[in-house]
């Protein structure tokens, strides 16, 4: 008899992983409370929505993103099939059409006969018999994360994640305004350059270090995550924060008058395949909106834009993983009446699009090899979702969400000093997981 599993969210995690494990044969119960009940984010309700960026970051084998995508492709991965379907040109990264990509999941939700989708809100992991994988995101309904958390016996942990404002192309003075990737990279340029001589950015730092920012309720945290900061937060460490991190000029050519590099450049990629909306990239933030307006406006190429969408925040929602999952992401100490149950996704504390489709797909798999074989499932020592894994899961008295970066992956300790390090782990990772796949005969089905 086909078993029935449980899947709690809609997102890129739960998606991913209903996919996988319908391929595998088993029968899946995917919920997803939007429309019924709304997120202070999301826009839609729409399955695999992009709540912030519609980038899915770096494809080069350089990148530490590139290189978790090559490996999620080899793997088999149903929702990067859907982002390159949904693609916009943007240089050396995977930048999607938000629409177009959920449309494209949606699609292979709904076309597969062993995934029966619910719209509706589950309450409780309790009293229920189907094995269960918490794929809830980081924006977890109040309800099941008060019961959640009531019943593994941790406190609520949460941080606070950002939004990016959007502008209508037509908007933005070309005049200032200027396509060019970053080197030159990526073939046809996909980015569109907004610069700033040194004393425009000089005031535009100012106006950002004095400006008001919405205050969190009083129920949310101040905590901030450090890989997405507010724009202003960053103002305010240093007049210079902002040159050398998502408004540094290297790259993208010359002022005209100077015929020196401009001194801050913000760029604009693109939303749509249209190109008719693009966002303004790294400048997520809590500023209130007419305040917004006023300091983006400073910009010349955005005099006189307009913004389709501000930036605001929200509370991301997620659990102390090292103490609460073992190495499968499987829950250690289950409550009485509790069925067995997984989790996957940022609520883990695997931060990123990626990350969270990387988790989605070893859960997954390691829910299908339990249930099938009595255990789970290891993914090779040196690969991407290994190092992930044993991230999220080892012990650490100040866990915090993390995106998948080089840092992770395992080195020998006499690795030459001159060696490109990144090319090195690069080609180790791939050869690991490709030698994986090759000597693991269960593994075909999946792939």
């Amino acid at each position: 008899m086909t078993q029935n599993i449980r899947i709690i969210g809609a997102g890129l995690a739960g998606c991913e992983a209903a996919l996988q494990l319908a391929h595998l044969g088993f029968e899946i119960d995917l919920y997803e409370m939007r429309p019924v009940v709304k997120t202070p984010a999301h826009h839609t309700a729409n399955m695999a929505e992009l709540v912030c960026s519609n980038s899915f970051k770096g494809l080069g084998l350089s990148s530490a993103h590139g290189l978790m995508k090559n490996e999620l492709r080899m793997l088999g991965s149903f929702l990067m099939q859907a982002a390159e379907e949904a693609r916009v040109p943007a240089g050396e990264s995977l930048t999607v059409d938000r629409e177009r990509f959920s449309q494209a999941v949606e699609a292979r939700i709904h076309s597969n006969p062993h995934i029966h989708v619910h719209n509706e809100e589950v309450t409780s992991l309790l009293g229920d018999p189907r094995p269960t994988l918490v794929a809830a995101g980081p924006l977890c309904s109040d309800t099941l994360a008060n019961e959640l958390f009531a019943h593994i016996g941790s406190e609520k942990l949460h941080f606070f994640d950002a939004i990016a404002p959007m502008i209508e192309t037509d908007s933005v003075d070309m005049e200032h305004a200027y396509y060019r990737n970053r080197w030159d990279k990526g073939g046809d340029p996909d980015f569109l350059n907004c610069p700033l001589d040194q004393a425009t950015y000089e005031a535009f730092v100012q106006k950002l270090t004095e400006a008001d920012s919405i205050e969190p309720k009083p129920f949310e945290p101040r905590e901030l995550f450090e890989g997405c900061l507010p724009v202003e937060e960053m103002a305010r460490r240093g007049k210079e924060t902002l040159r050398f991190g998502p408004m540094r000029p290297v790259g993208l050519g010359e002022n005209p008058e100077t015929g020196k590099k401009w001194w801050a450049v913000i760029q604009l990629r693109a939303e749509n395949s249209q190109r008719t909306l693009f966002n303004m990239v790294g400048f997520q933030t809590r500023l209130k909106w007419g305040t917004q307006k006023e300091i983006f406006s400073m910009v010349p190429a955005l005099r006189k834009a307009n913004f389709v969408r501000l930036g605001s925040m929200h509370r991301n929602t997620f659990i102390e993983t090292p103490k609460l999952l073992d190495s499968h992401l499987r829950l250690i100490k289950q409550a009485p009446g509790q069925s067995p149950t997984w989790f996957a996704g940022q609520i883990t504390g695997a931060e990123g699009y990626t990350e969270a489709v990387a988790t989605g797909l070893y859960a997954a798999w390691n829910i299908a090899e339990t249930l099938r074989r009595g255990q789970g499932l290891s993914f090779p020592e040196g690969s991407c979702i290994r190092a992930l894994i044993d991230q999220l899961v080892t012990p650490n008295p100040h866990f915090q969400p993390m995106n998948f970066n080089f840092g992770l992956l395992p080195r020998p300790n006499d690795l030459p000093r001159r060696i490109d390090k990144k090319e090195f782990l690069a080609n180790q990772a791939q050869k690991v997981i490709q030698d994986w796949i090759a000597s693991t005969a269960r593994l075909q089905s999946c792939t």
